[in-house]
């Protein structure tokens, strides 16, 4: 071999200089675990086992939300870790999940609803069950007390009324988790249906929570800790093979993104909408290289400096998410994603679970 052509796949071997790869969190949201429940937020048994193996085969570092949160604070966030969380407390996870989290013994989070556990026990895990998962890993946390769309507010009330109920609602749900595990437990909220607008995530940062949606992404240094994304991980996301990309994306650095609410004014989001995304400086990735997907469809970004605009149509009524991505320079193979969550409601402010 040449001498040149030697240097130059030696040279090829390093990452690019100037370059590096900025890491965070993966989280991965699940729901129910069985295969007699609804496909669309069900994993069965095996399929979470294969997920768990897979995290263990490649070296991944399953973490709680509170290293997590722990991490992304000290600034210094090694690569590989991942989160795990489910949510409701589905009495199924306990049945059918069991002995999966005894082989492992991965910590992750249980999203409860402690009104719905009182009213339905049959549907839910009680206290005891809580408690014993807890000897394997699980940590109990806050998911409203009635898993009611929050960001709904009643005819015959004010917002002033309206945000006082809700934060009534996460408060009481709070000191039932302390009740019912006999201990404080983090102070972590996972949104109904992943719907939140900027008046509750304000609320809940005075009163200390972090909070978690349903849209996708890795947790990253810039992600405001009341809207940290989650990756779904059942149904069709189930599948290892797409899976894998996700745990190994990277947090795409955003300082801002409008509409600042997820929940936009029905008139207009009828006849479409602009996205627009402020990015932070990196050498890490080309932004010409960056794809942006809604409703199955290439959407292409329009770039003035570090922002971008997407030019959204006919938004369907109900929750939908822009997903964009762009590959990493330095760790081939890995691309950086960010999510921007939306919800059209219908003519009376309204929309489908």
């Amino acid at each position: 071999m040449r001498w040149w052509l030697f240097a130059l796949l030696w040279l090829m071997s390093f990452p690019v200089l100037g370059a590096a790869a900025q890491h965070g969190v993966v989280i991965l949201q699940y729901h129910h675990v069985g295969d007699d429940t609804p496909r669309v937020t069900s994993i069965t048994a095996a399929e979470l086992e294969a997920h768990f193996a897979y995290l263990q085969e490649h070296d991944y570092q399953v973490v709680s939300l509170q290293q997590a949160q722990q991490y992304i604070a000290s600034g210094e966030v090694p690569d590989k870790l991942v989160a795990i969380t489910f949510d409701d407390g589905w009495r199924n996870v306990y049945d059918n999940g069991l002995a999966v989290f005894k082989r492992y013994e991965y910590p992750f989070t249980i999203f409860v609803n402690p009104q719905l556990m009182a009213e339905t026990p049959r549907l839910y895990m009680d206290w005891e069950q809580l408690k014993e998962l807890e000897n394997y890993g699980a940590t109990v946390a806050n998911h409203s007390n009635h898993h009611q769309h929050m960001t709904w507010q009643a005819p015959d009330e004010s917002t002033g009324e309206w945000l006082a109920r809700q934060q009534q609602d996460v408060l009481a749900a709070q000191a039932a988790l302390m009740h019912g595990m006999g201990s404080a437990q983090p102070r972590h909220f996972a949104y109904p249906y992943g719907e939140y607008n900027p008046e509750l995530a304000e609320m809940l940062a005075e009163q200390d929570f972090i909070a978690f949606g349903q849209h996708s992404g890795p947790w990253g240094p810039e992600t405001p800790l009341t809207e940290i994304p989650r990756f779904p991980a059942s149904a069709q996301y189930a599948n290892l093979k797409t899976l894998a990309t996700k745990l190994a994306s990277l947090p795409l650095p955003v300082l801002s993104h409008a509409p600042a609410s997820m929940v936009l004014d029905a008139e207009e989001a009828a006849d479409g909408i602009t996205v627009q995304v402020r990015l932070k400086h990196t050498d890490d990735f080309d932004a010409t290289q960056l794809g942006c997907f809604y409703q199955g469809e290439r959407v292409a970004p329009k770039w003035q400096e570090l922002t971008f605009a997407l030019q959204l149509e006919q938004l369907p009524i109900g929750r939908s998410r822009v997903n964009c991505t762009v590959p990493s320079k330095s760790e081939p193979g890995r691309f950086y994603w960010y999510s921007v969550p939306l919800v059209r409601p219908n003519d009376v402010g309204r929309w489908p679970d």
